[in-house]
């Protein structure tokens, strides 16, 4: 288990930032679980793979539940790294993609999908970690004490470390 970092903290990003990847599922019938299954079953080997050839671009996940749905939350490298990852055609995604495809086509609805793609770069995204081991963001790039240039919103939206002046 991570140790846990005292005081206030936050992720340490450079000039060309990281991709936030969320990515899921919803089991919308969850007695047709020949439908979700499959679904489900894709993503851990994914993880597992991008895991042992770092290469790829992805610099850490988490997965999270909640009722029906499941999320993995993924921070890339970039958008380049991602987009490659997602259309090699010797990787696990794409075949996964076209299987989910080819059952979503019967119409049935047994199980959602869903992602959201966004850039963090310095001074577009706030990170505020307190008494944590590393997390999110911070485990995925580099954890730094929380000082007066990152303290609070204003200062790390700006990315001017001072708050932003109004016209």
């Amino acid at each position: 288990m991570a140790q846990v970092q005292r005081g206030r903290r936050t992720a340490r990003l450079d000039e060309d930032g990281a991709v936030v990847f969320l990515v899921g599922m919803r089991i919308n019938r969850a007695l047709d679980v020949r439908r979700w299954a499959p679904v489900a079953a894709a993503m851990p080997r994914m993880l597992a793979e991008l895991r042992r050839r770092p290469e790829l671009g992805l610099l850490g996940a988490s997965s999270w539940a909640s009722g029906r749905t499941l999320v993995v939350v993924q921070y890339w490298r970039s958008v380049e790294h991602l987009h490659a990852y997602a259309t090699a055609r010797d990787a696990e995604h794409l075949p996964a993609w076209r299987a989910f495809n080819r059952a979503a086509r019967s119409g049935d609805g047994a199980v959602g999908v869903f992602h959201e793609t966004y850039l963090a770069t310095p001074g577009t995204c706030e990170t505020v970690y307190v008494d944590m081991p590393p997390h999110g963001l911070a485990a995925a790039t580099v954890s730094v004490p929380a000082g007066p240039d990152t303290d609070g919103a204003v200062r790390q939206l700006s990315g001017s470390g001072s708050p932003p002046t109004r016209a």
